[in-house]
């Protein structure tokens, strides 16, 4: 007779899961499903999660080639430079493998306004660069010679403004540099040949940077 009250046993231990054999919409194999939204294997699951990785670090790859540092701008500014103009330093005239030379700034690069003006450069040796203090005048000197007598004071006087950039400005920037370099290392010019092409340049430039203050 059943009785009313009677306890029930417990069972002991897990009952075991059912393995669903299903099949797999990428690989095609009969496998259990590690997602069964997409009805994916555990194989596919972590191959589509590799490839999802190597697409974001490709993504990220392109976007740091893609974007325009100072720094990057500093370097393309450099190249041109030290192309442009006479191997020698423009401070203390001692002659100089290109190479060797260094884009001296006659307004110091922390003034963000003349930081990249082709007009405040010019190539210059490691130790006047970096170690002679007076080299500034020297500087200032040719740099005199080659954009006009009134140069250096026209650039202390717009340093004391601000610039800001953004990527789109320095890509611009960097894009006018880069023809410039590259035209000038195309064919043998003479001197006088490449600082009209430092001027086009630099007018090309100076739009830039009035698009920005407006």
């Amino acid at each position: 007779m059943f009785k009313r009250n009677q306890k029930k046993v417990p069972i002991k231990g897990e009952p075991e899961k059912k393995v669903i054999e299903t099949i797999c919409s990428d690989c095609g194999k009969k496998k259990p499903y590690a997602n069964k939204t997409k009805k994916l294997c555990t194989s596919c699951v972590q191959k589509q999660a590799k490839e999802k990785a190597k697409l974001k670090r490709e993504a990220v790859r392109k976007k740091k080639a893609d974007t325009i540092t100072q720094a990057k701008l500093d370097q393309m500014t450099s190249w041109l430079i030290r192309a442009a103009y006479e191997e020698k330093c423009h401070a203390c005239e001692v002659p100089m493998p290109r190479k060797q030379l260094q884009c001296c700034h006659f307004v110091s690069r922390t003034k963000s306004m003349t930081r990249f003006d082709p007009r405040n450069m010019l190539p210059g040796c490691p130790t006047c660069n970096m170690y002679t203090p007076h080299h500034v005048w020297n500087l200032g000197k040719s740099i005199n010679k080659i954009w006009g007598n009134d140069m250096t004071e026209t650039l202390l006087s717009i340093s004391t403004a601000s610039l800001k950039m953004n990527n789109n400005d320095r890509r611009q920037i960097y894009d006018i540099f880069k023809a410039a370099l590259e035209r000038i290392e195309s064919g043998n010019y003479s001197l006088s040949e490449k600082q009209v092409i430092m001027t086009i340049c630099y007018n090309d430039y100076s739009v830039i940077i009035d698009k920005i203050l407006k």
